[in-house]
């Protein structure tokens, strides 16, 4: 196979990079930023959030997700990148008795190790009691992470470009791509993972997908480190533990809105947050406040594959929260399906042809 070219360079585009170093196929990702407006924001909980509720096809992205950061890791560390920024400390997550039974058979179902346990036990004055923990769960430290893999790909030949793509436009065989700076590429393979930008990207190949932009907002503290021994998740929010003593809050969510700036009423709101779930946190000023934006979409799991009509042309699209933990396995998907191999994850539900997909409602996830 020929060179691809990679519209999107968030957690996504660079795995997908890496999928086709693994193959000694030539890649080039073209992005505006460094990292993606989503996969440098988020927490990177890897898990997704009340996973139970989500559909099997989003399940089978994702809950091996700690196991493939794993196998990441050991190839990355030294790179910008330390075992500590895969924290292994687990996941609590609030549940009422009613949804309680519901969540053993998640966790029996796909092989995840839980026990029921009072959040108080991981976290004294914790407001939370009943819930169940996760013990073999965790979070990735984000921005690392993807500083890492920019540094891996560049030493394999990756090569990129700081840019944006304004017109797509589909060919016999790939597509013609012409960015904000006048830049033409004419690339038999594409693959279009540029986040929330996807949406009007695919629209020029003649691909509606039901995407918008989720904006989300999150504060970062330092305490001590260990103060906060795992992820601590509630519906009113989340606590996410570093290895040195950072912990962030999160998240807000306004569905609509493509900024990226801190707002004053997304700070009190994220304050409040804070000084409910660990009451410390009240008399304690926040060292970073920051916005990004997500990938929404109205189904519960994401877009992944060829795109119709469009002879070349790949896409992975509309992960919305999921993007880190779903990342791993999209791109293997998605690179499986480029080079023609047999994927490991049946590729029918992910399909961006109209009429596969089975809908659920955005805000109950």
């Amino acid at each position: 196979m020929r060179e691809v070219v990679i519209v999107g360079g968030g957690i996504v585009g660079l795995l997908s990079a890496f999928e086709l170093t693994k193959r000694e196929i030539p890649a080039t990702v073209i992005d505006e930023s460094e990292g993606g407006l989503a996969s440098w924001a988020g927490g990177g909980i890897l898990s997704p959030l009340y996973a139970w509720r989500y559909s099997d096809a989003m399940n089978r992205l994702t809950f091996d997700a700690m196991a493939r950061y794993r196998g990441l890791f050991s190839e990355l560390v030294g790179r910008c990148l330390e075992w500590s920024d895969l924290h292994q400390g687990g996941l609590w997550v609030h549940v009422d008795t009613k949804e309680m039974n519901t969540v053993k058979d998640w966790a029996g179902k796909w092989g995840v190790l839980s026990e029921t346990l009072s959040g108080s036990d991981l976290l004294p004055s914790f407001p939370f009691s009943e819930g169940v923990f996760f013990p073999d769960l965790g979070n990735v430290r984000n921005p690392r992470l993807l500083k890492a893999l920019r540094s891996y790909l560049a030493s394999r030949g990756v090569s990129f470009i700081r840019d944006k793509v304004v017109s797509l436009l589909p060919r016999q065989k790939g597509a013609a791509l012409e960015t904000q700076n006048g830049l033409v590429l004419n690339a038999e393979n594409v693959i279009v993972c540029a986040g929330v930008g996807s949406s009007k990207l695919l629209s020029m190949l003649g691909v509606s997908l039901p995407m918008f932009p989720v904006k989300g907002e999150m504060l970062l503290y330092h305490l001590t480190p260990g103060r906060v021994p795992s992820v601590m998740l509630t519906q009113s929010g989340y606590l996410i533990p570093r290895a040195d003593g950072a912990v962030l809050v999160g998240s807000t969510l306004i569905r609509g809105d493509c900024t990226t700036y801190p707002t004053v009423s997304g700070r009190y709101q994220l304050e409040a947050v804070a000084a409910n779930l660990l009451p410390e946190l009240a008399s304690r000023t926040p060292a970073h406040h920051w916005a990004g934006v997500r990938p929404g979409s109205e189904v519960d799991y994401p877009y992944i594959g060829a795109v119709p009509g469009c002879n070349g042309v790949f896409a992975a699209a509309g992960h919305y929260r999921n993007g880190l933990v779903s990342a791993p396995a999209t791109a293997e998907l998605l690179v499986q399906m480029m080079c023609g191999e047999r994927p490991n994850i049946d590729p029918a539900p992910y399909s961006l042809s109209p009429g596969l997909r089975s809908r659920s409602s955005f805000f109950n996830r």
